[in-house]
């Protein structure tokens, strides 16, 4: 259980550690689609390269969001004493 002095602070950095994950992530769903037409003129494994990206990168890029979110919690959870053992 976390102190409740700490509680302040932890609750800052975790705000800050979700918009550090979301911003990037946002910008990508937002930015791809507006180039998606000059990015189908070129070819990748036989599609169009925005289609592509659309259908796998999207994907990974929120897989990989994911991961680091949870990864950087966990340090988070760590430095503040909010981590539980499993």
């Amino acid at each position: 259980m976390i102190e409740r002095k700490e509680r302040k602070p932890y609750w800052r950095h975790t705000k800050w550690q979700v918009l550090a994950s979301l911003i990037p992530f946002l910008a990508i769903v937002v930015v791809l689609p507006l180039y998606s037409q000059q990015l189908n003129s070129s070819r990748f494994l036989g599609f169009p390269l925005g289609y592509f990206l659309a259908a796998h990168g999207f994907f990974v890029i929120a897989v990989v969001t994911v991961a680091s979110y949870v990864n950087r919690q966990n340090a988070i959870d760590h430095w503040h004493g909010a981590h539980e053992d499993m």
